[in-house]
């Protein structure tokens, strides 16, 4: 039977550890090197969707402004036919006025 204080089994001892050492470093590499490829991939997808965002923010703006502009003119539109109405109404109240003129004149109590 071989024993723990013999040169053999120190050097297969440190043969086994030098081995896990380096199969340990090997492992870790390999794995920061394939996350750091799944890292940049999704970057790259964060950077298209950012990209394609900003684009449609950008047509939303677009749309946005001609919609105020459209409103404007549908303001301004909207402040002139008011300004119709009340020339009408003023019409119809001098109308009406007249009209009560005219039939206490021809129609006495």
């Amino acid at each position: 039977m071989i024993e723990v204080n013999e040169p053999q089994v120190w050097t297969l001892i440190g043969v086994f550890a030098a081995s896990m050492v380096g199969m340990i470093t090997v492992m870790t590499q390999l794995m920061m090197r394939t996350l750091s490829a799944k890292f940049d991939t999704v970057n790259e997808r964060i950077d298209g969707l950012r990209t394609e965002m900003v684009l449609r923010f950008d047509s939303v703006e677009g749309r946005m402004d001609r919609l105020e502009t459209r409103m404007d003119r549908l303001e301004t539109r909207m402040d002139r036919l008011e300004t119709r109405a009340e020339r009408i109404e003023k019409r119809v109240d001098d109308i009406d006025r007249d009209v009560q003129a005219i039939s206490k004149r021809v129609f006495p109590e």
